[in-house]
């Protein structure tokens, strides 16, 4: 039972994390529906090579929330296998 709660509760911060880095993303510039793309590939390790993720690397504060993304992204990972172990 402990496993399935912290499983539930590493989903939980993982898709408030996107949500928060998605909000970012849009008052940088971006539109809604780009930012959360871009935001769910970068946190799920997608590495999408499109026109949109050009504009995310050329811009400094986008970019950083994508490097974060993809830092909290592995380590929700990690997080998630570990507690399906115990």
């Amino acid at each position: 039972m402990y496993a399935i709660a912290s499983l539930l509760a590493v989903l939980a911060v993982s898709l408030l994390v996107t949500r928060v880095a998605t909000v970012v993303l849009a008052a940088s510039g971006m539109s809604g529906e780009s930012a959360r793309f871009q935001a769910r590939s970068a946190f799920t390790g997608a590495g999408f090579t499109t026109t949109e993720s050009e504009v995310v690397v050329s811009h400094p504060l986008r970019r950083r929330v994508v490097m974060l993304l993809m830092l909290v992204g592995n380590i929700g990972f990690v997080a998630a296998a570990s507690s399906l172990i115990l």
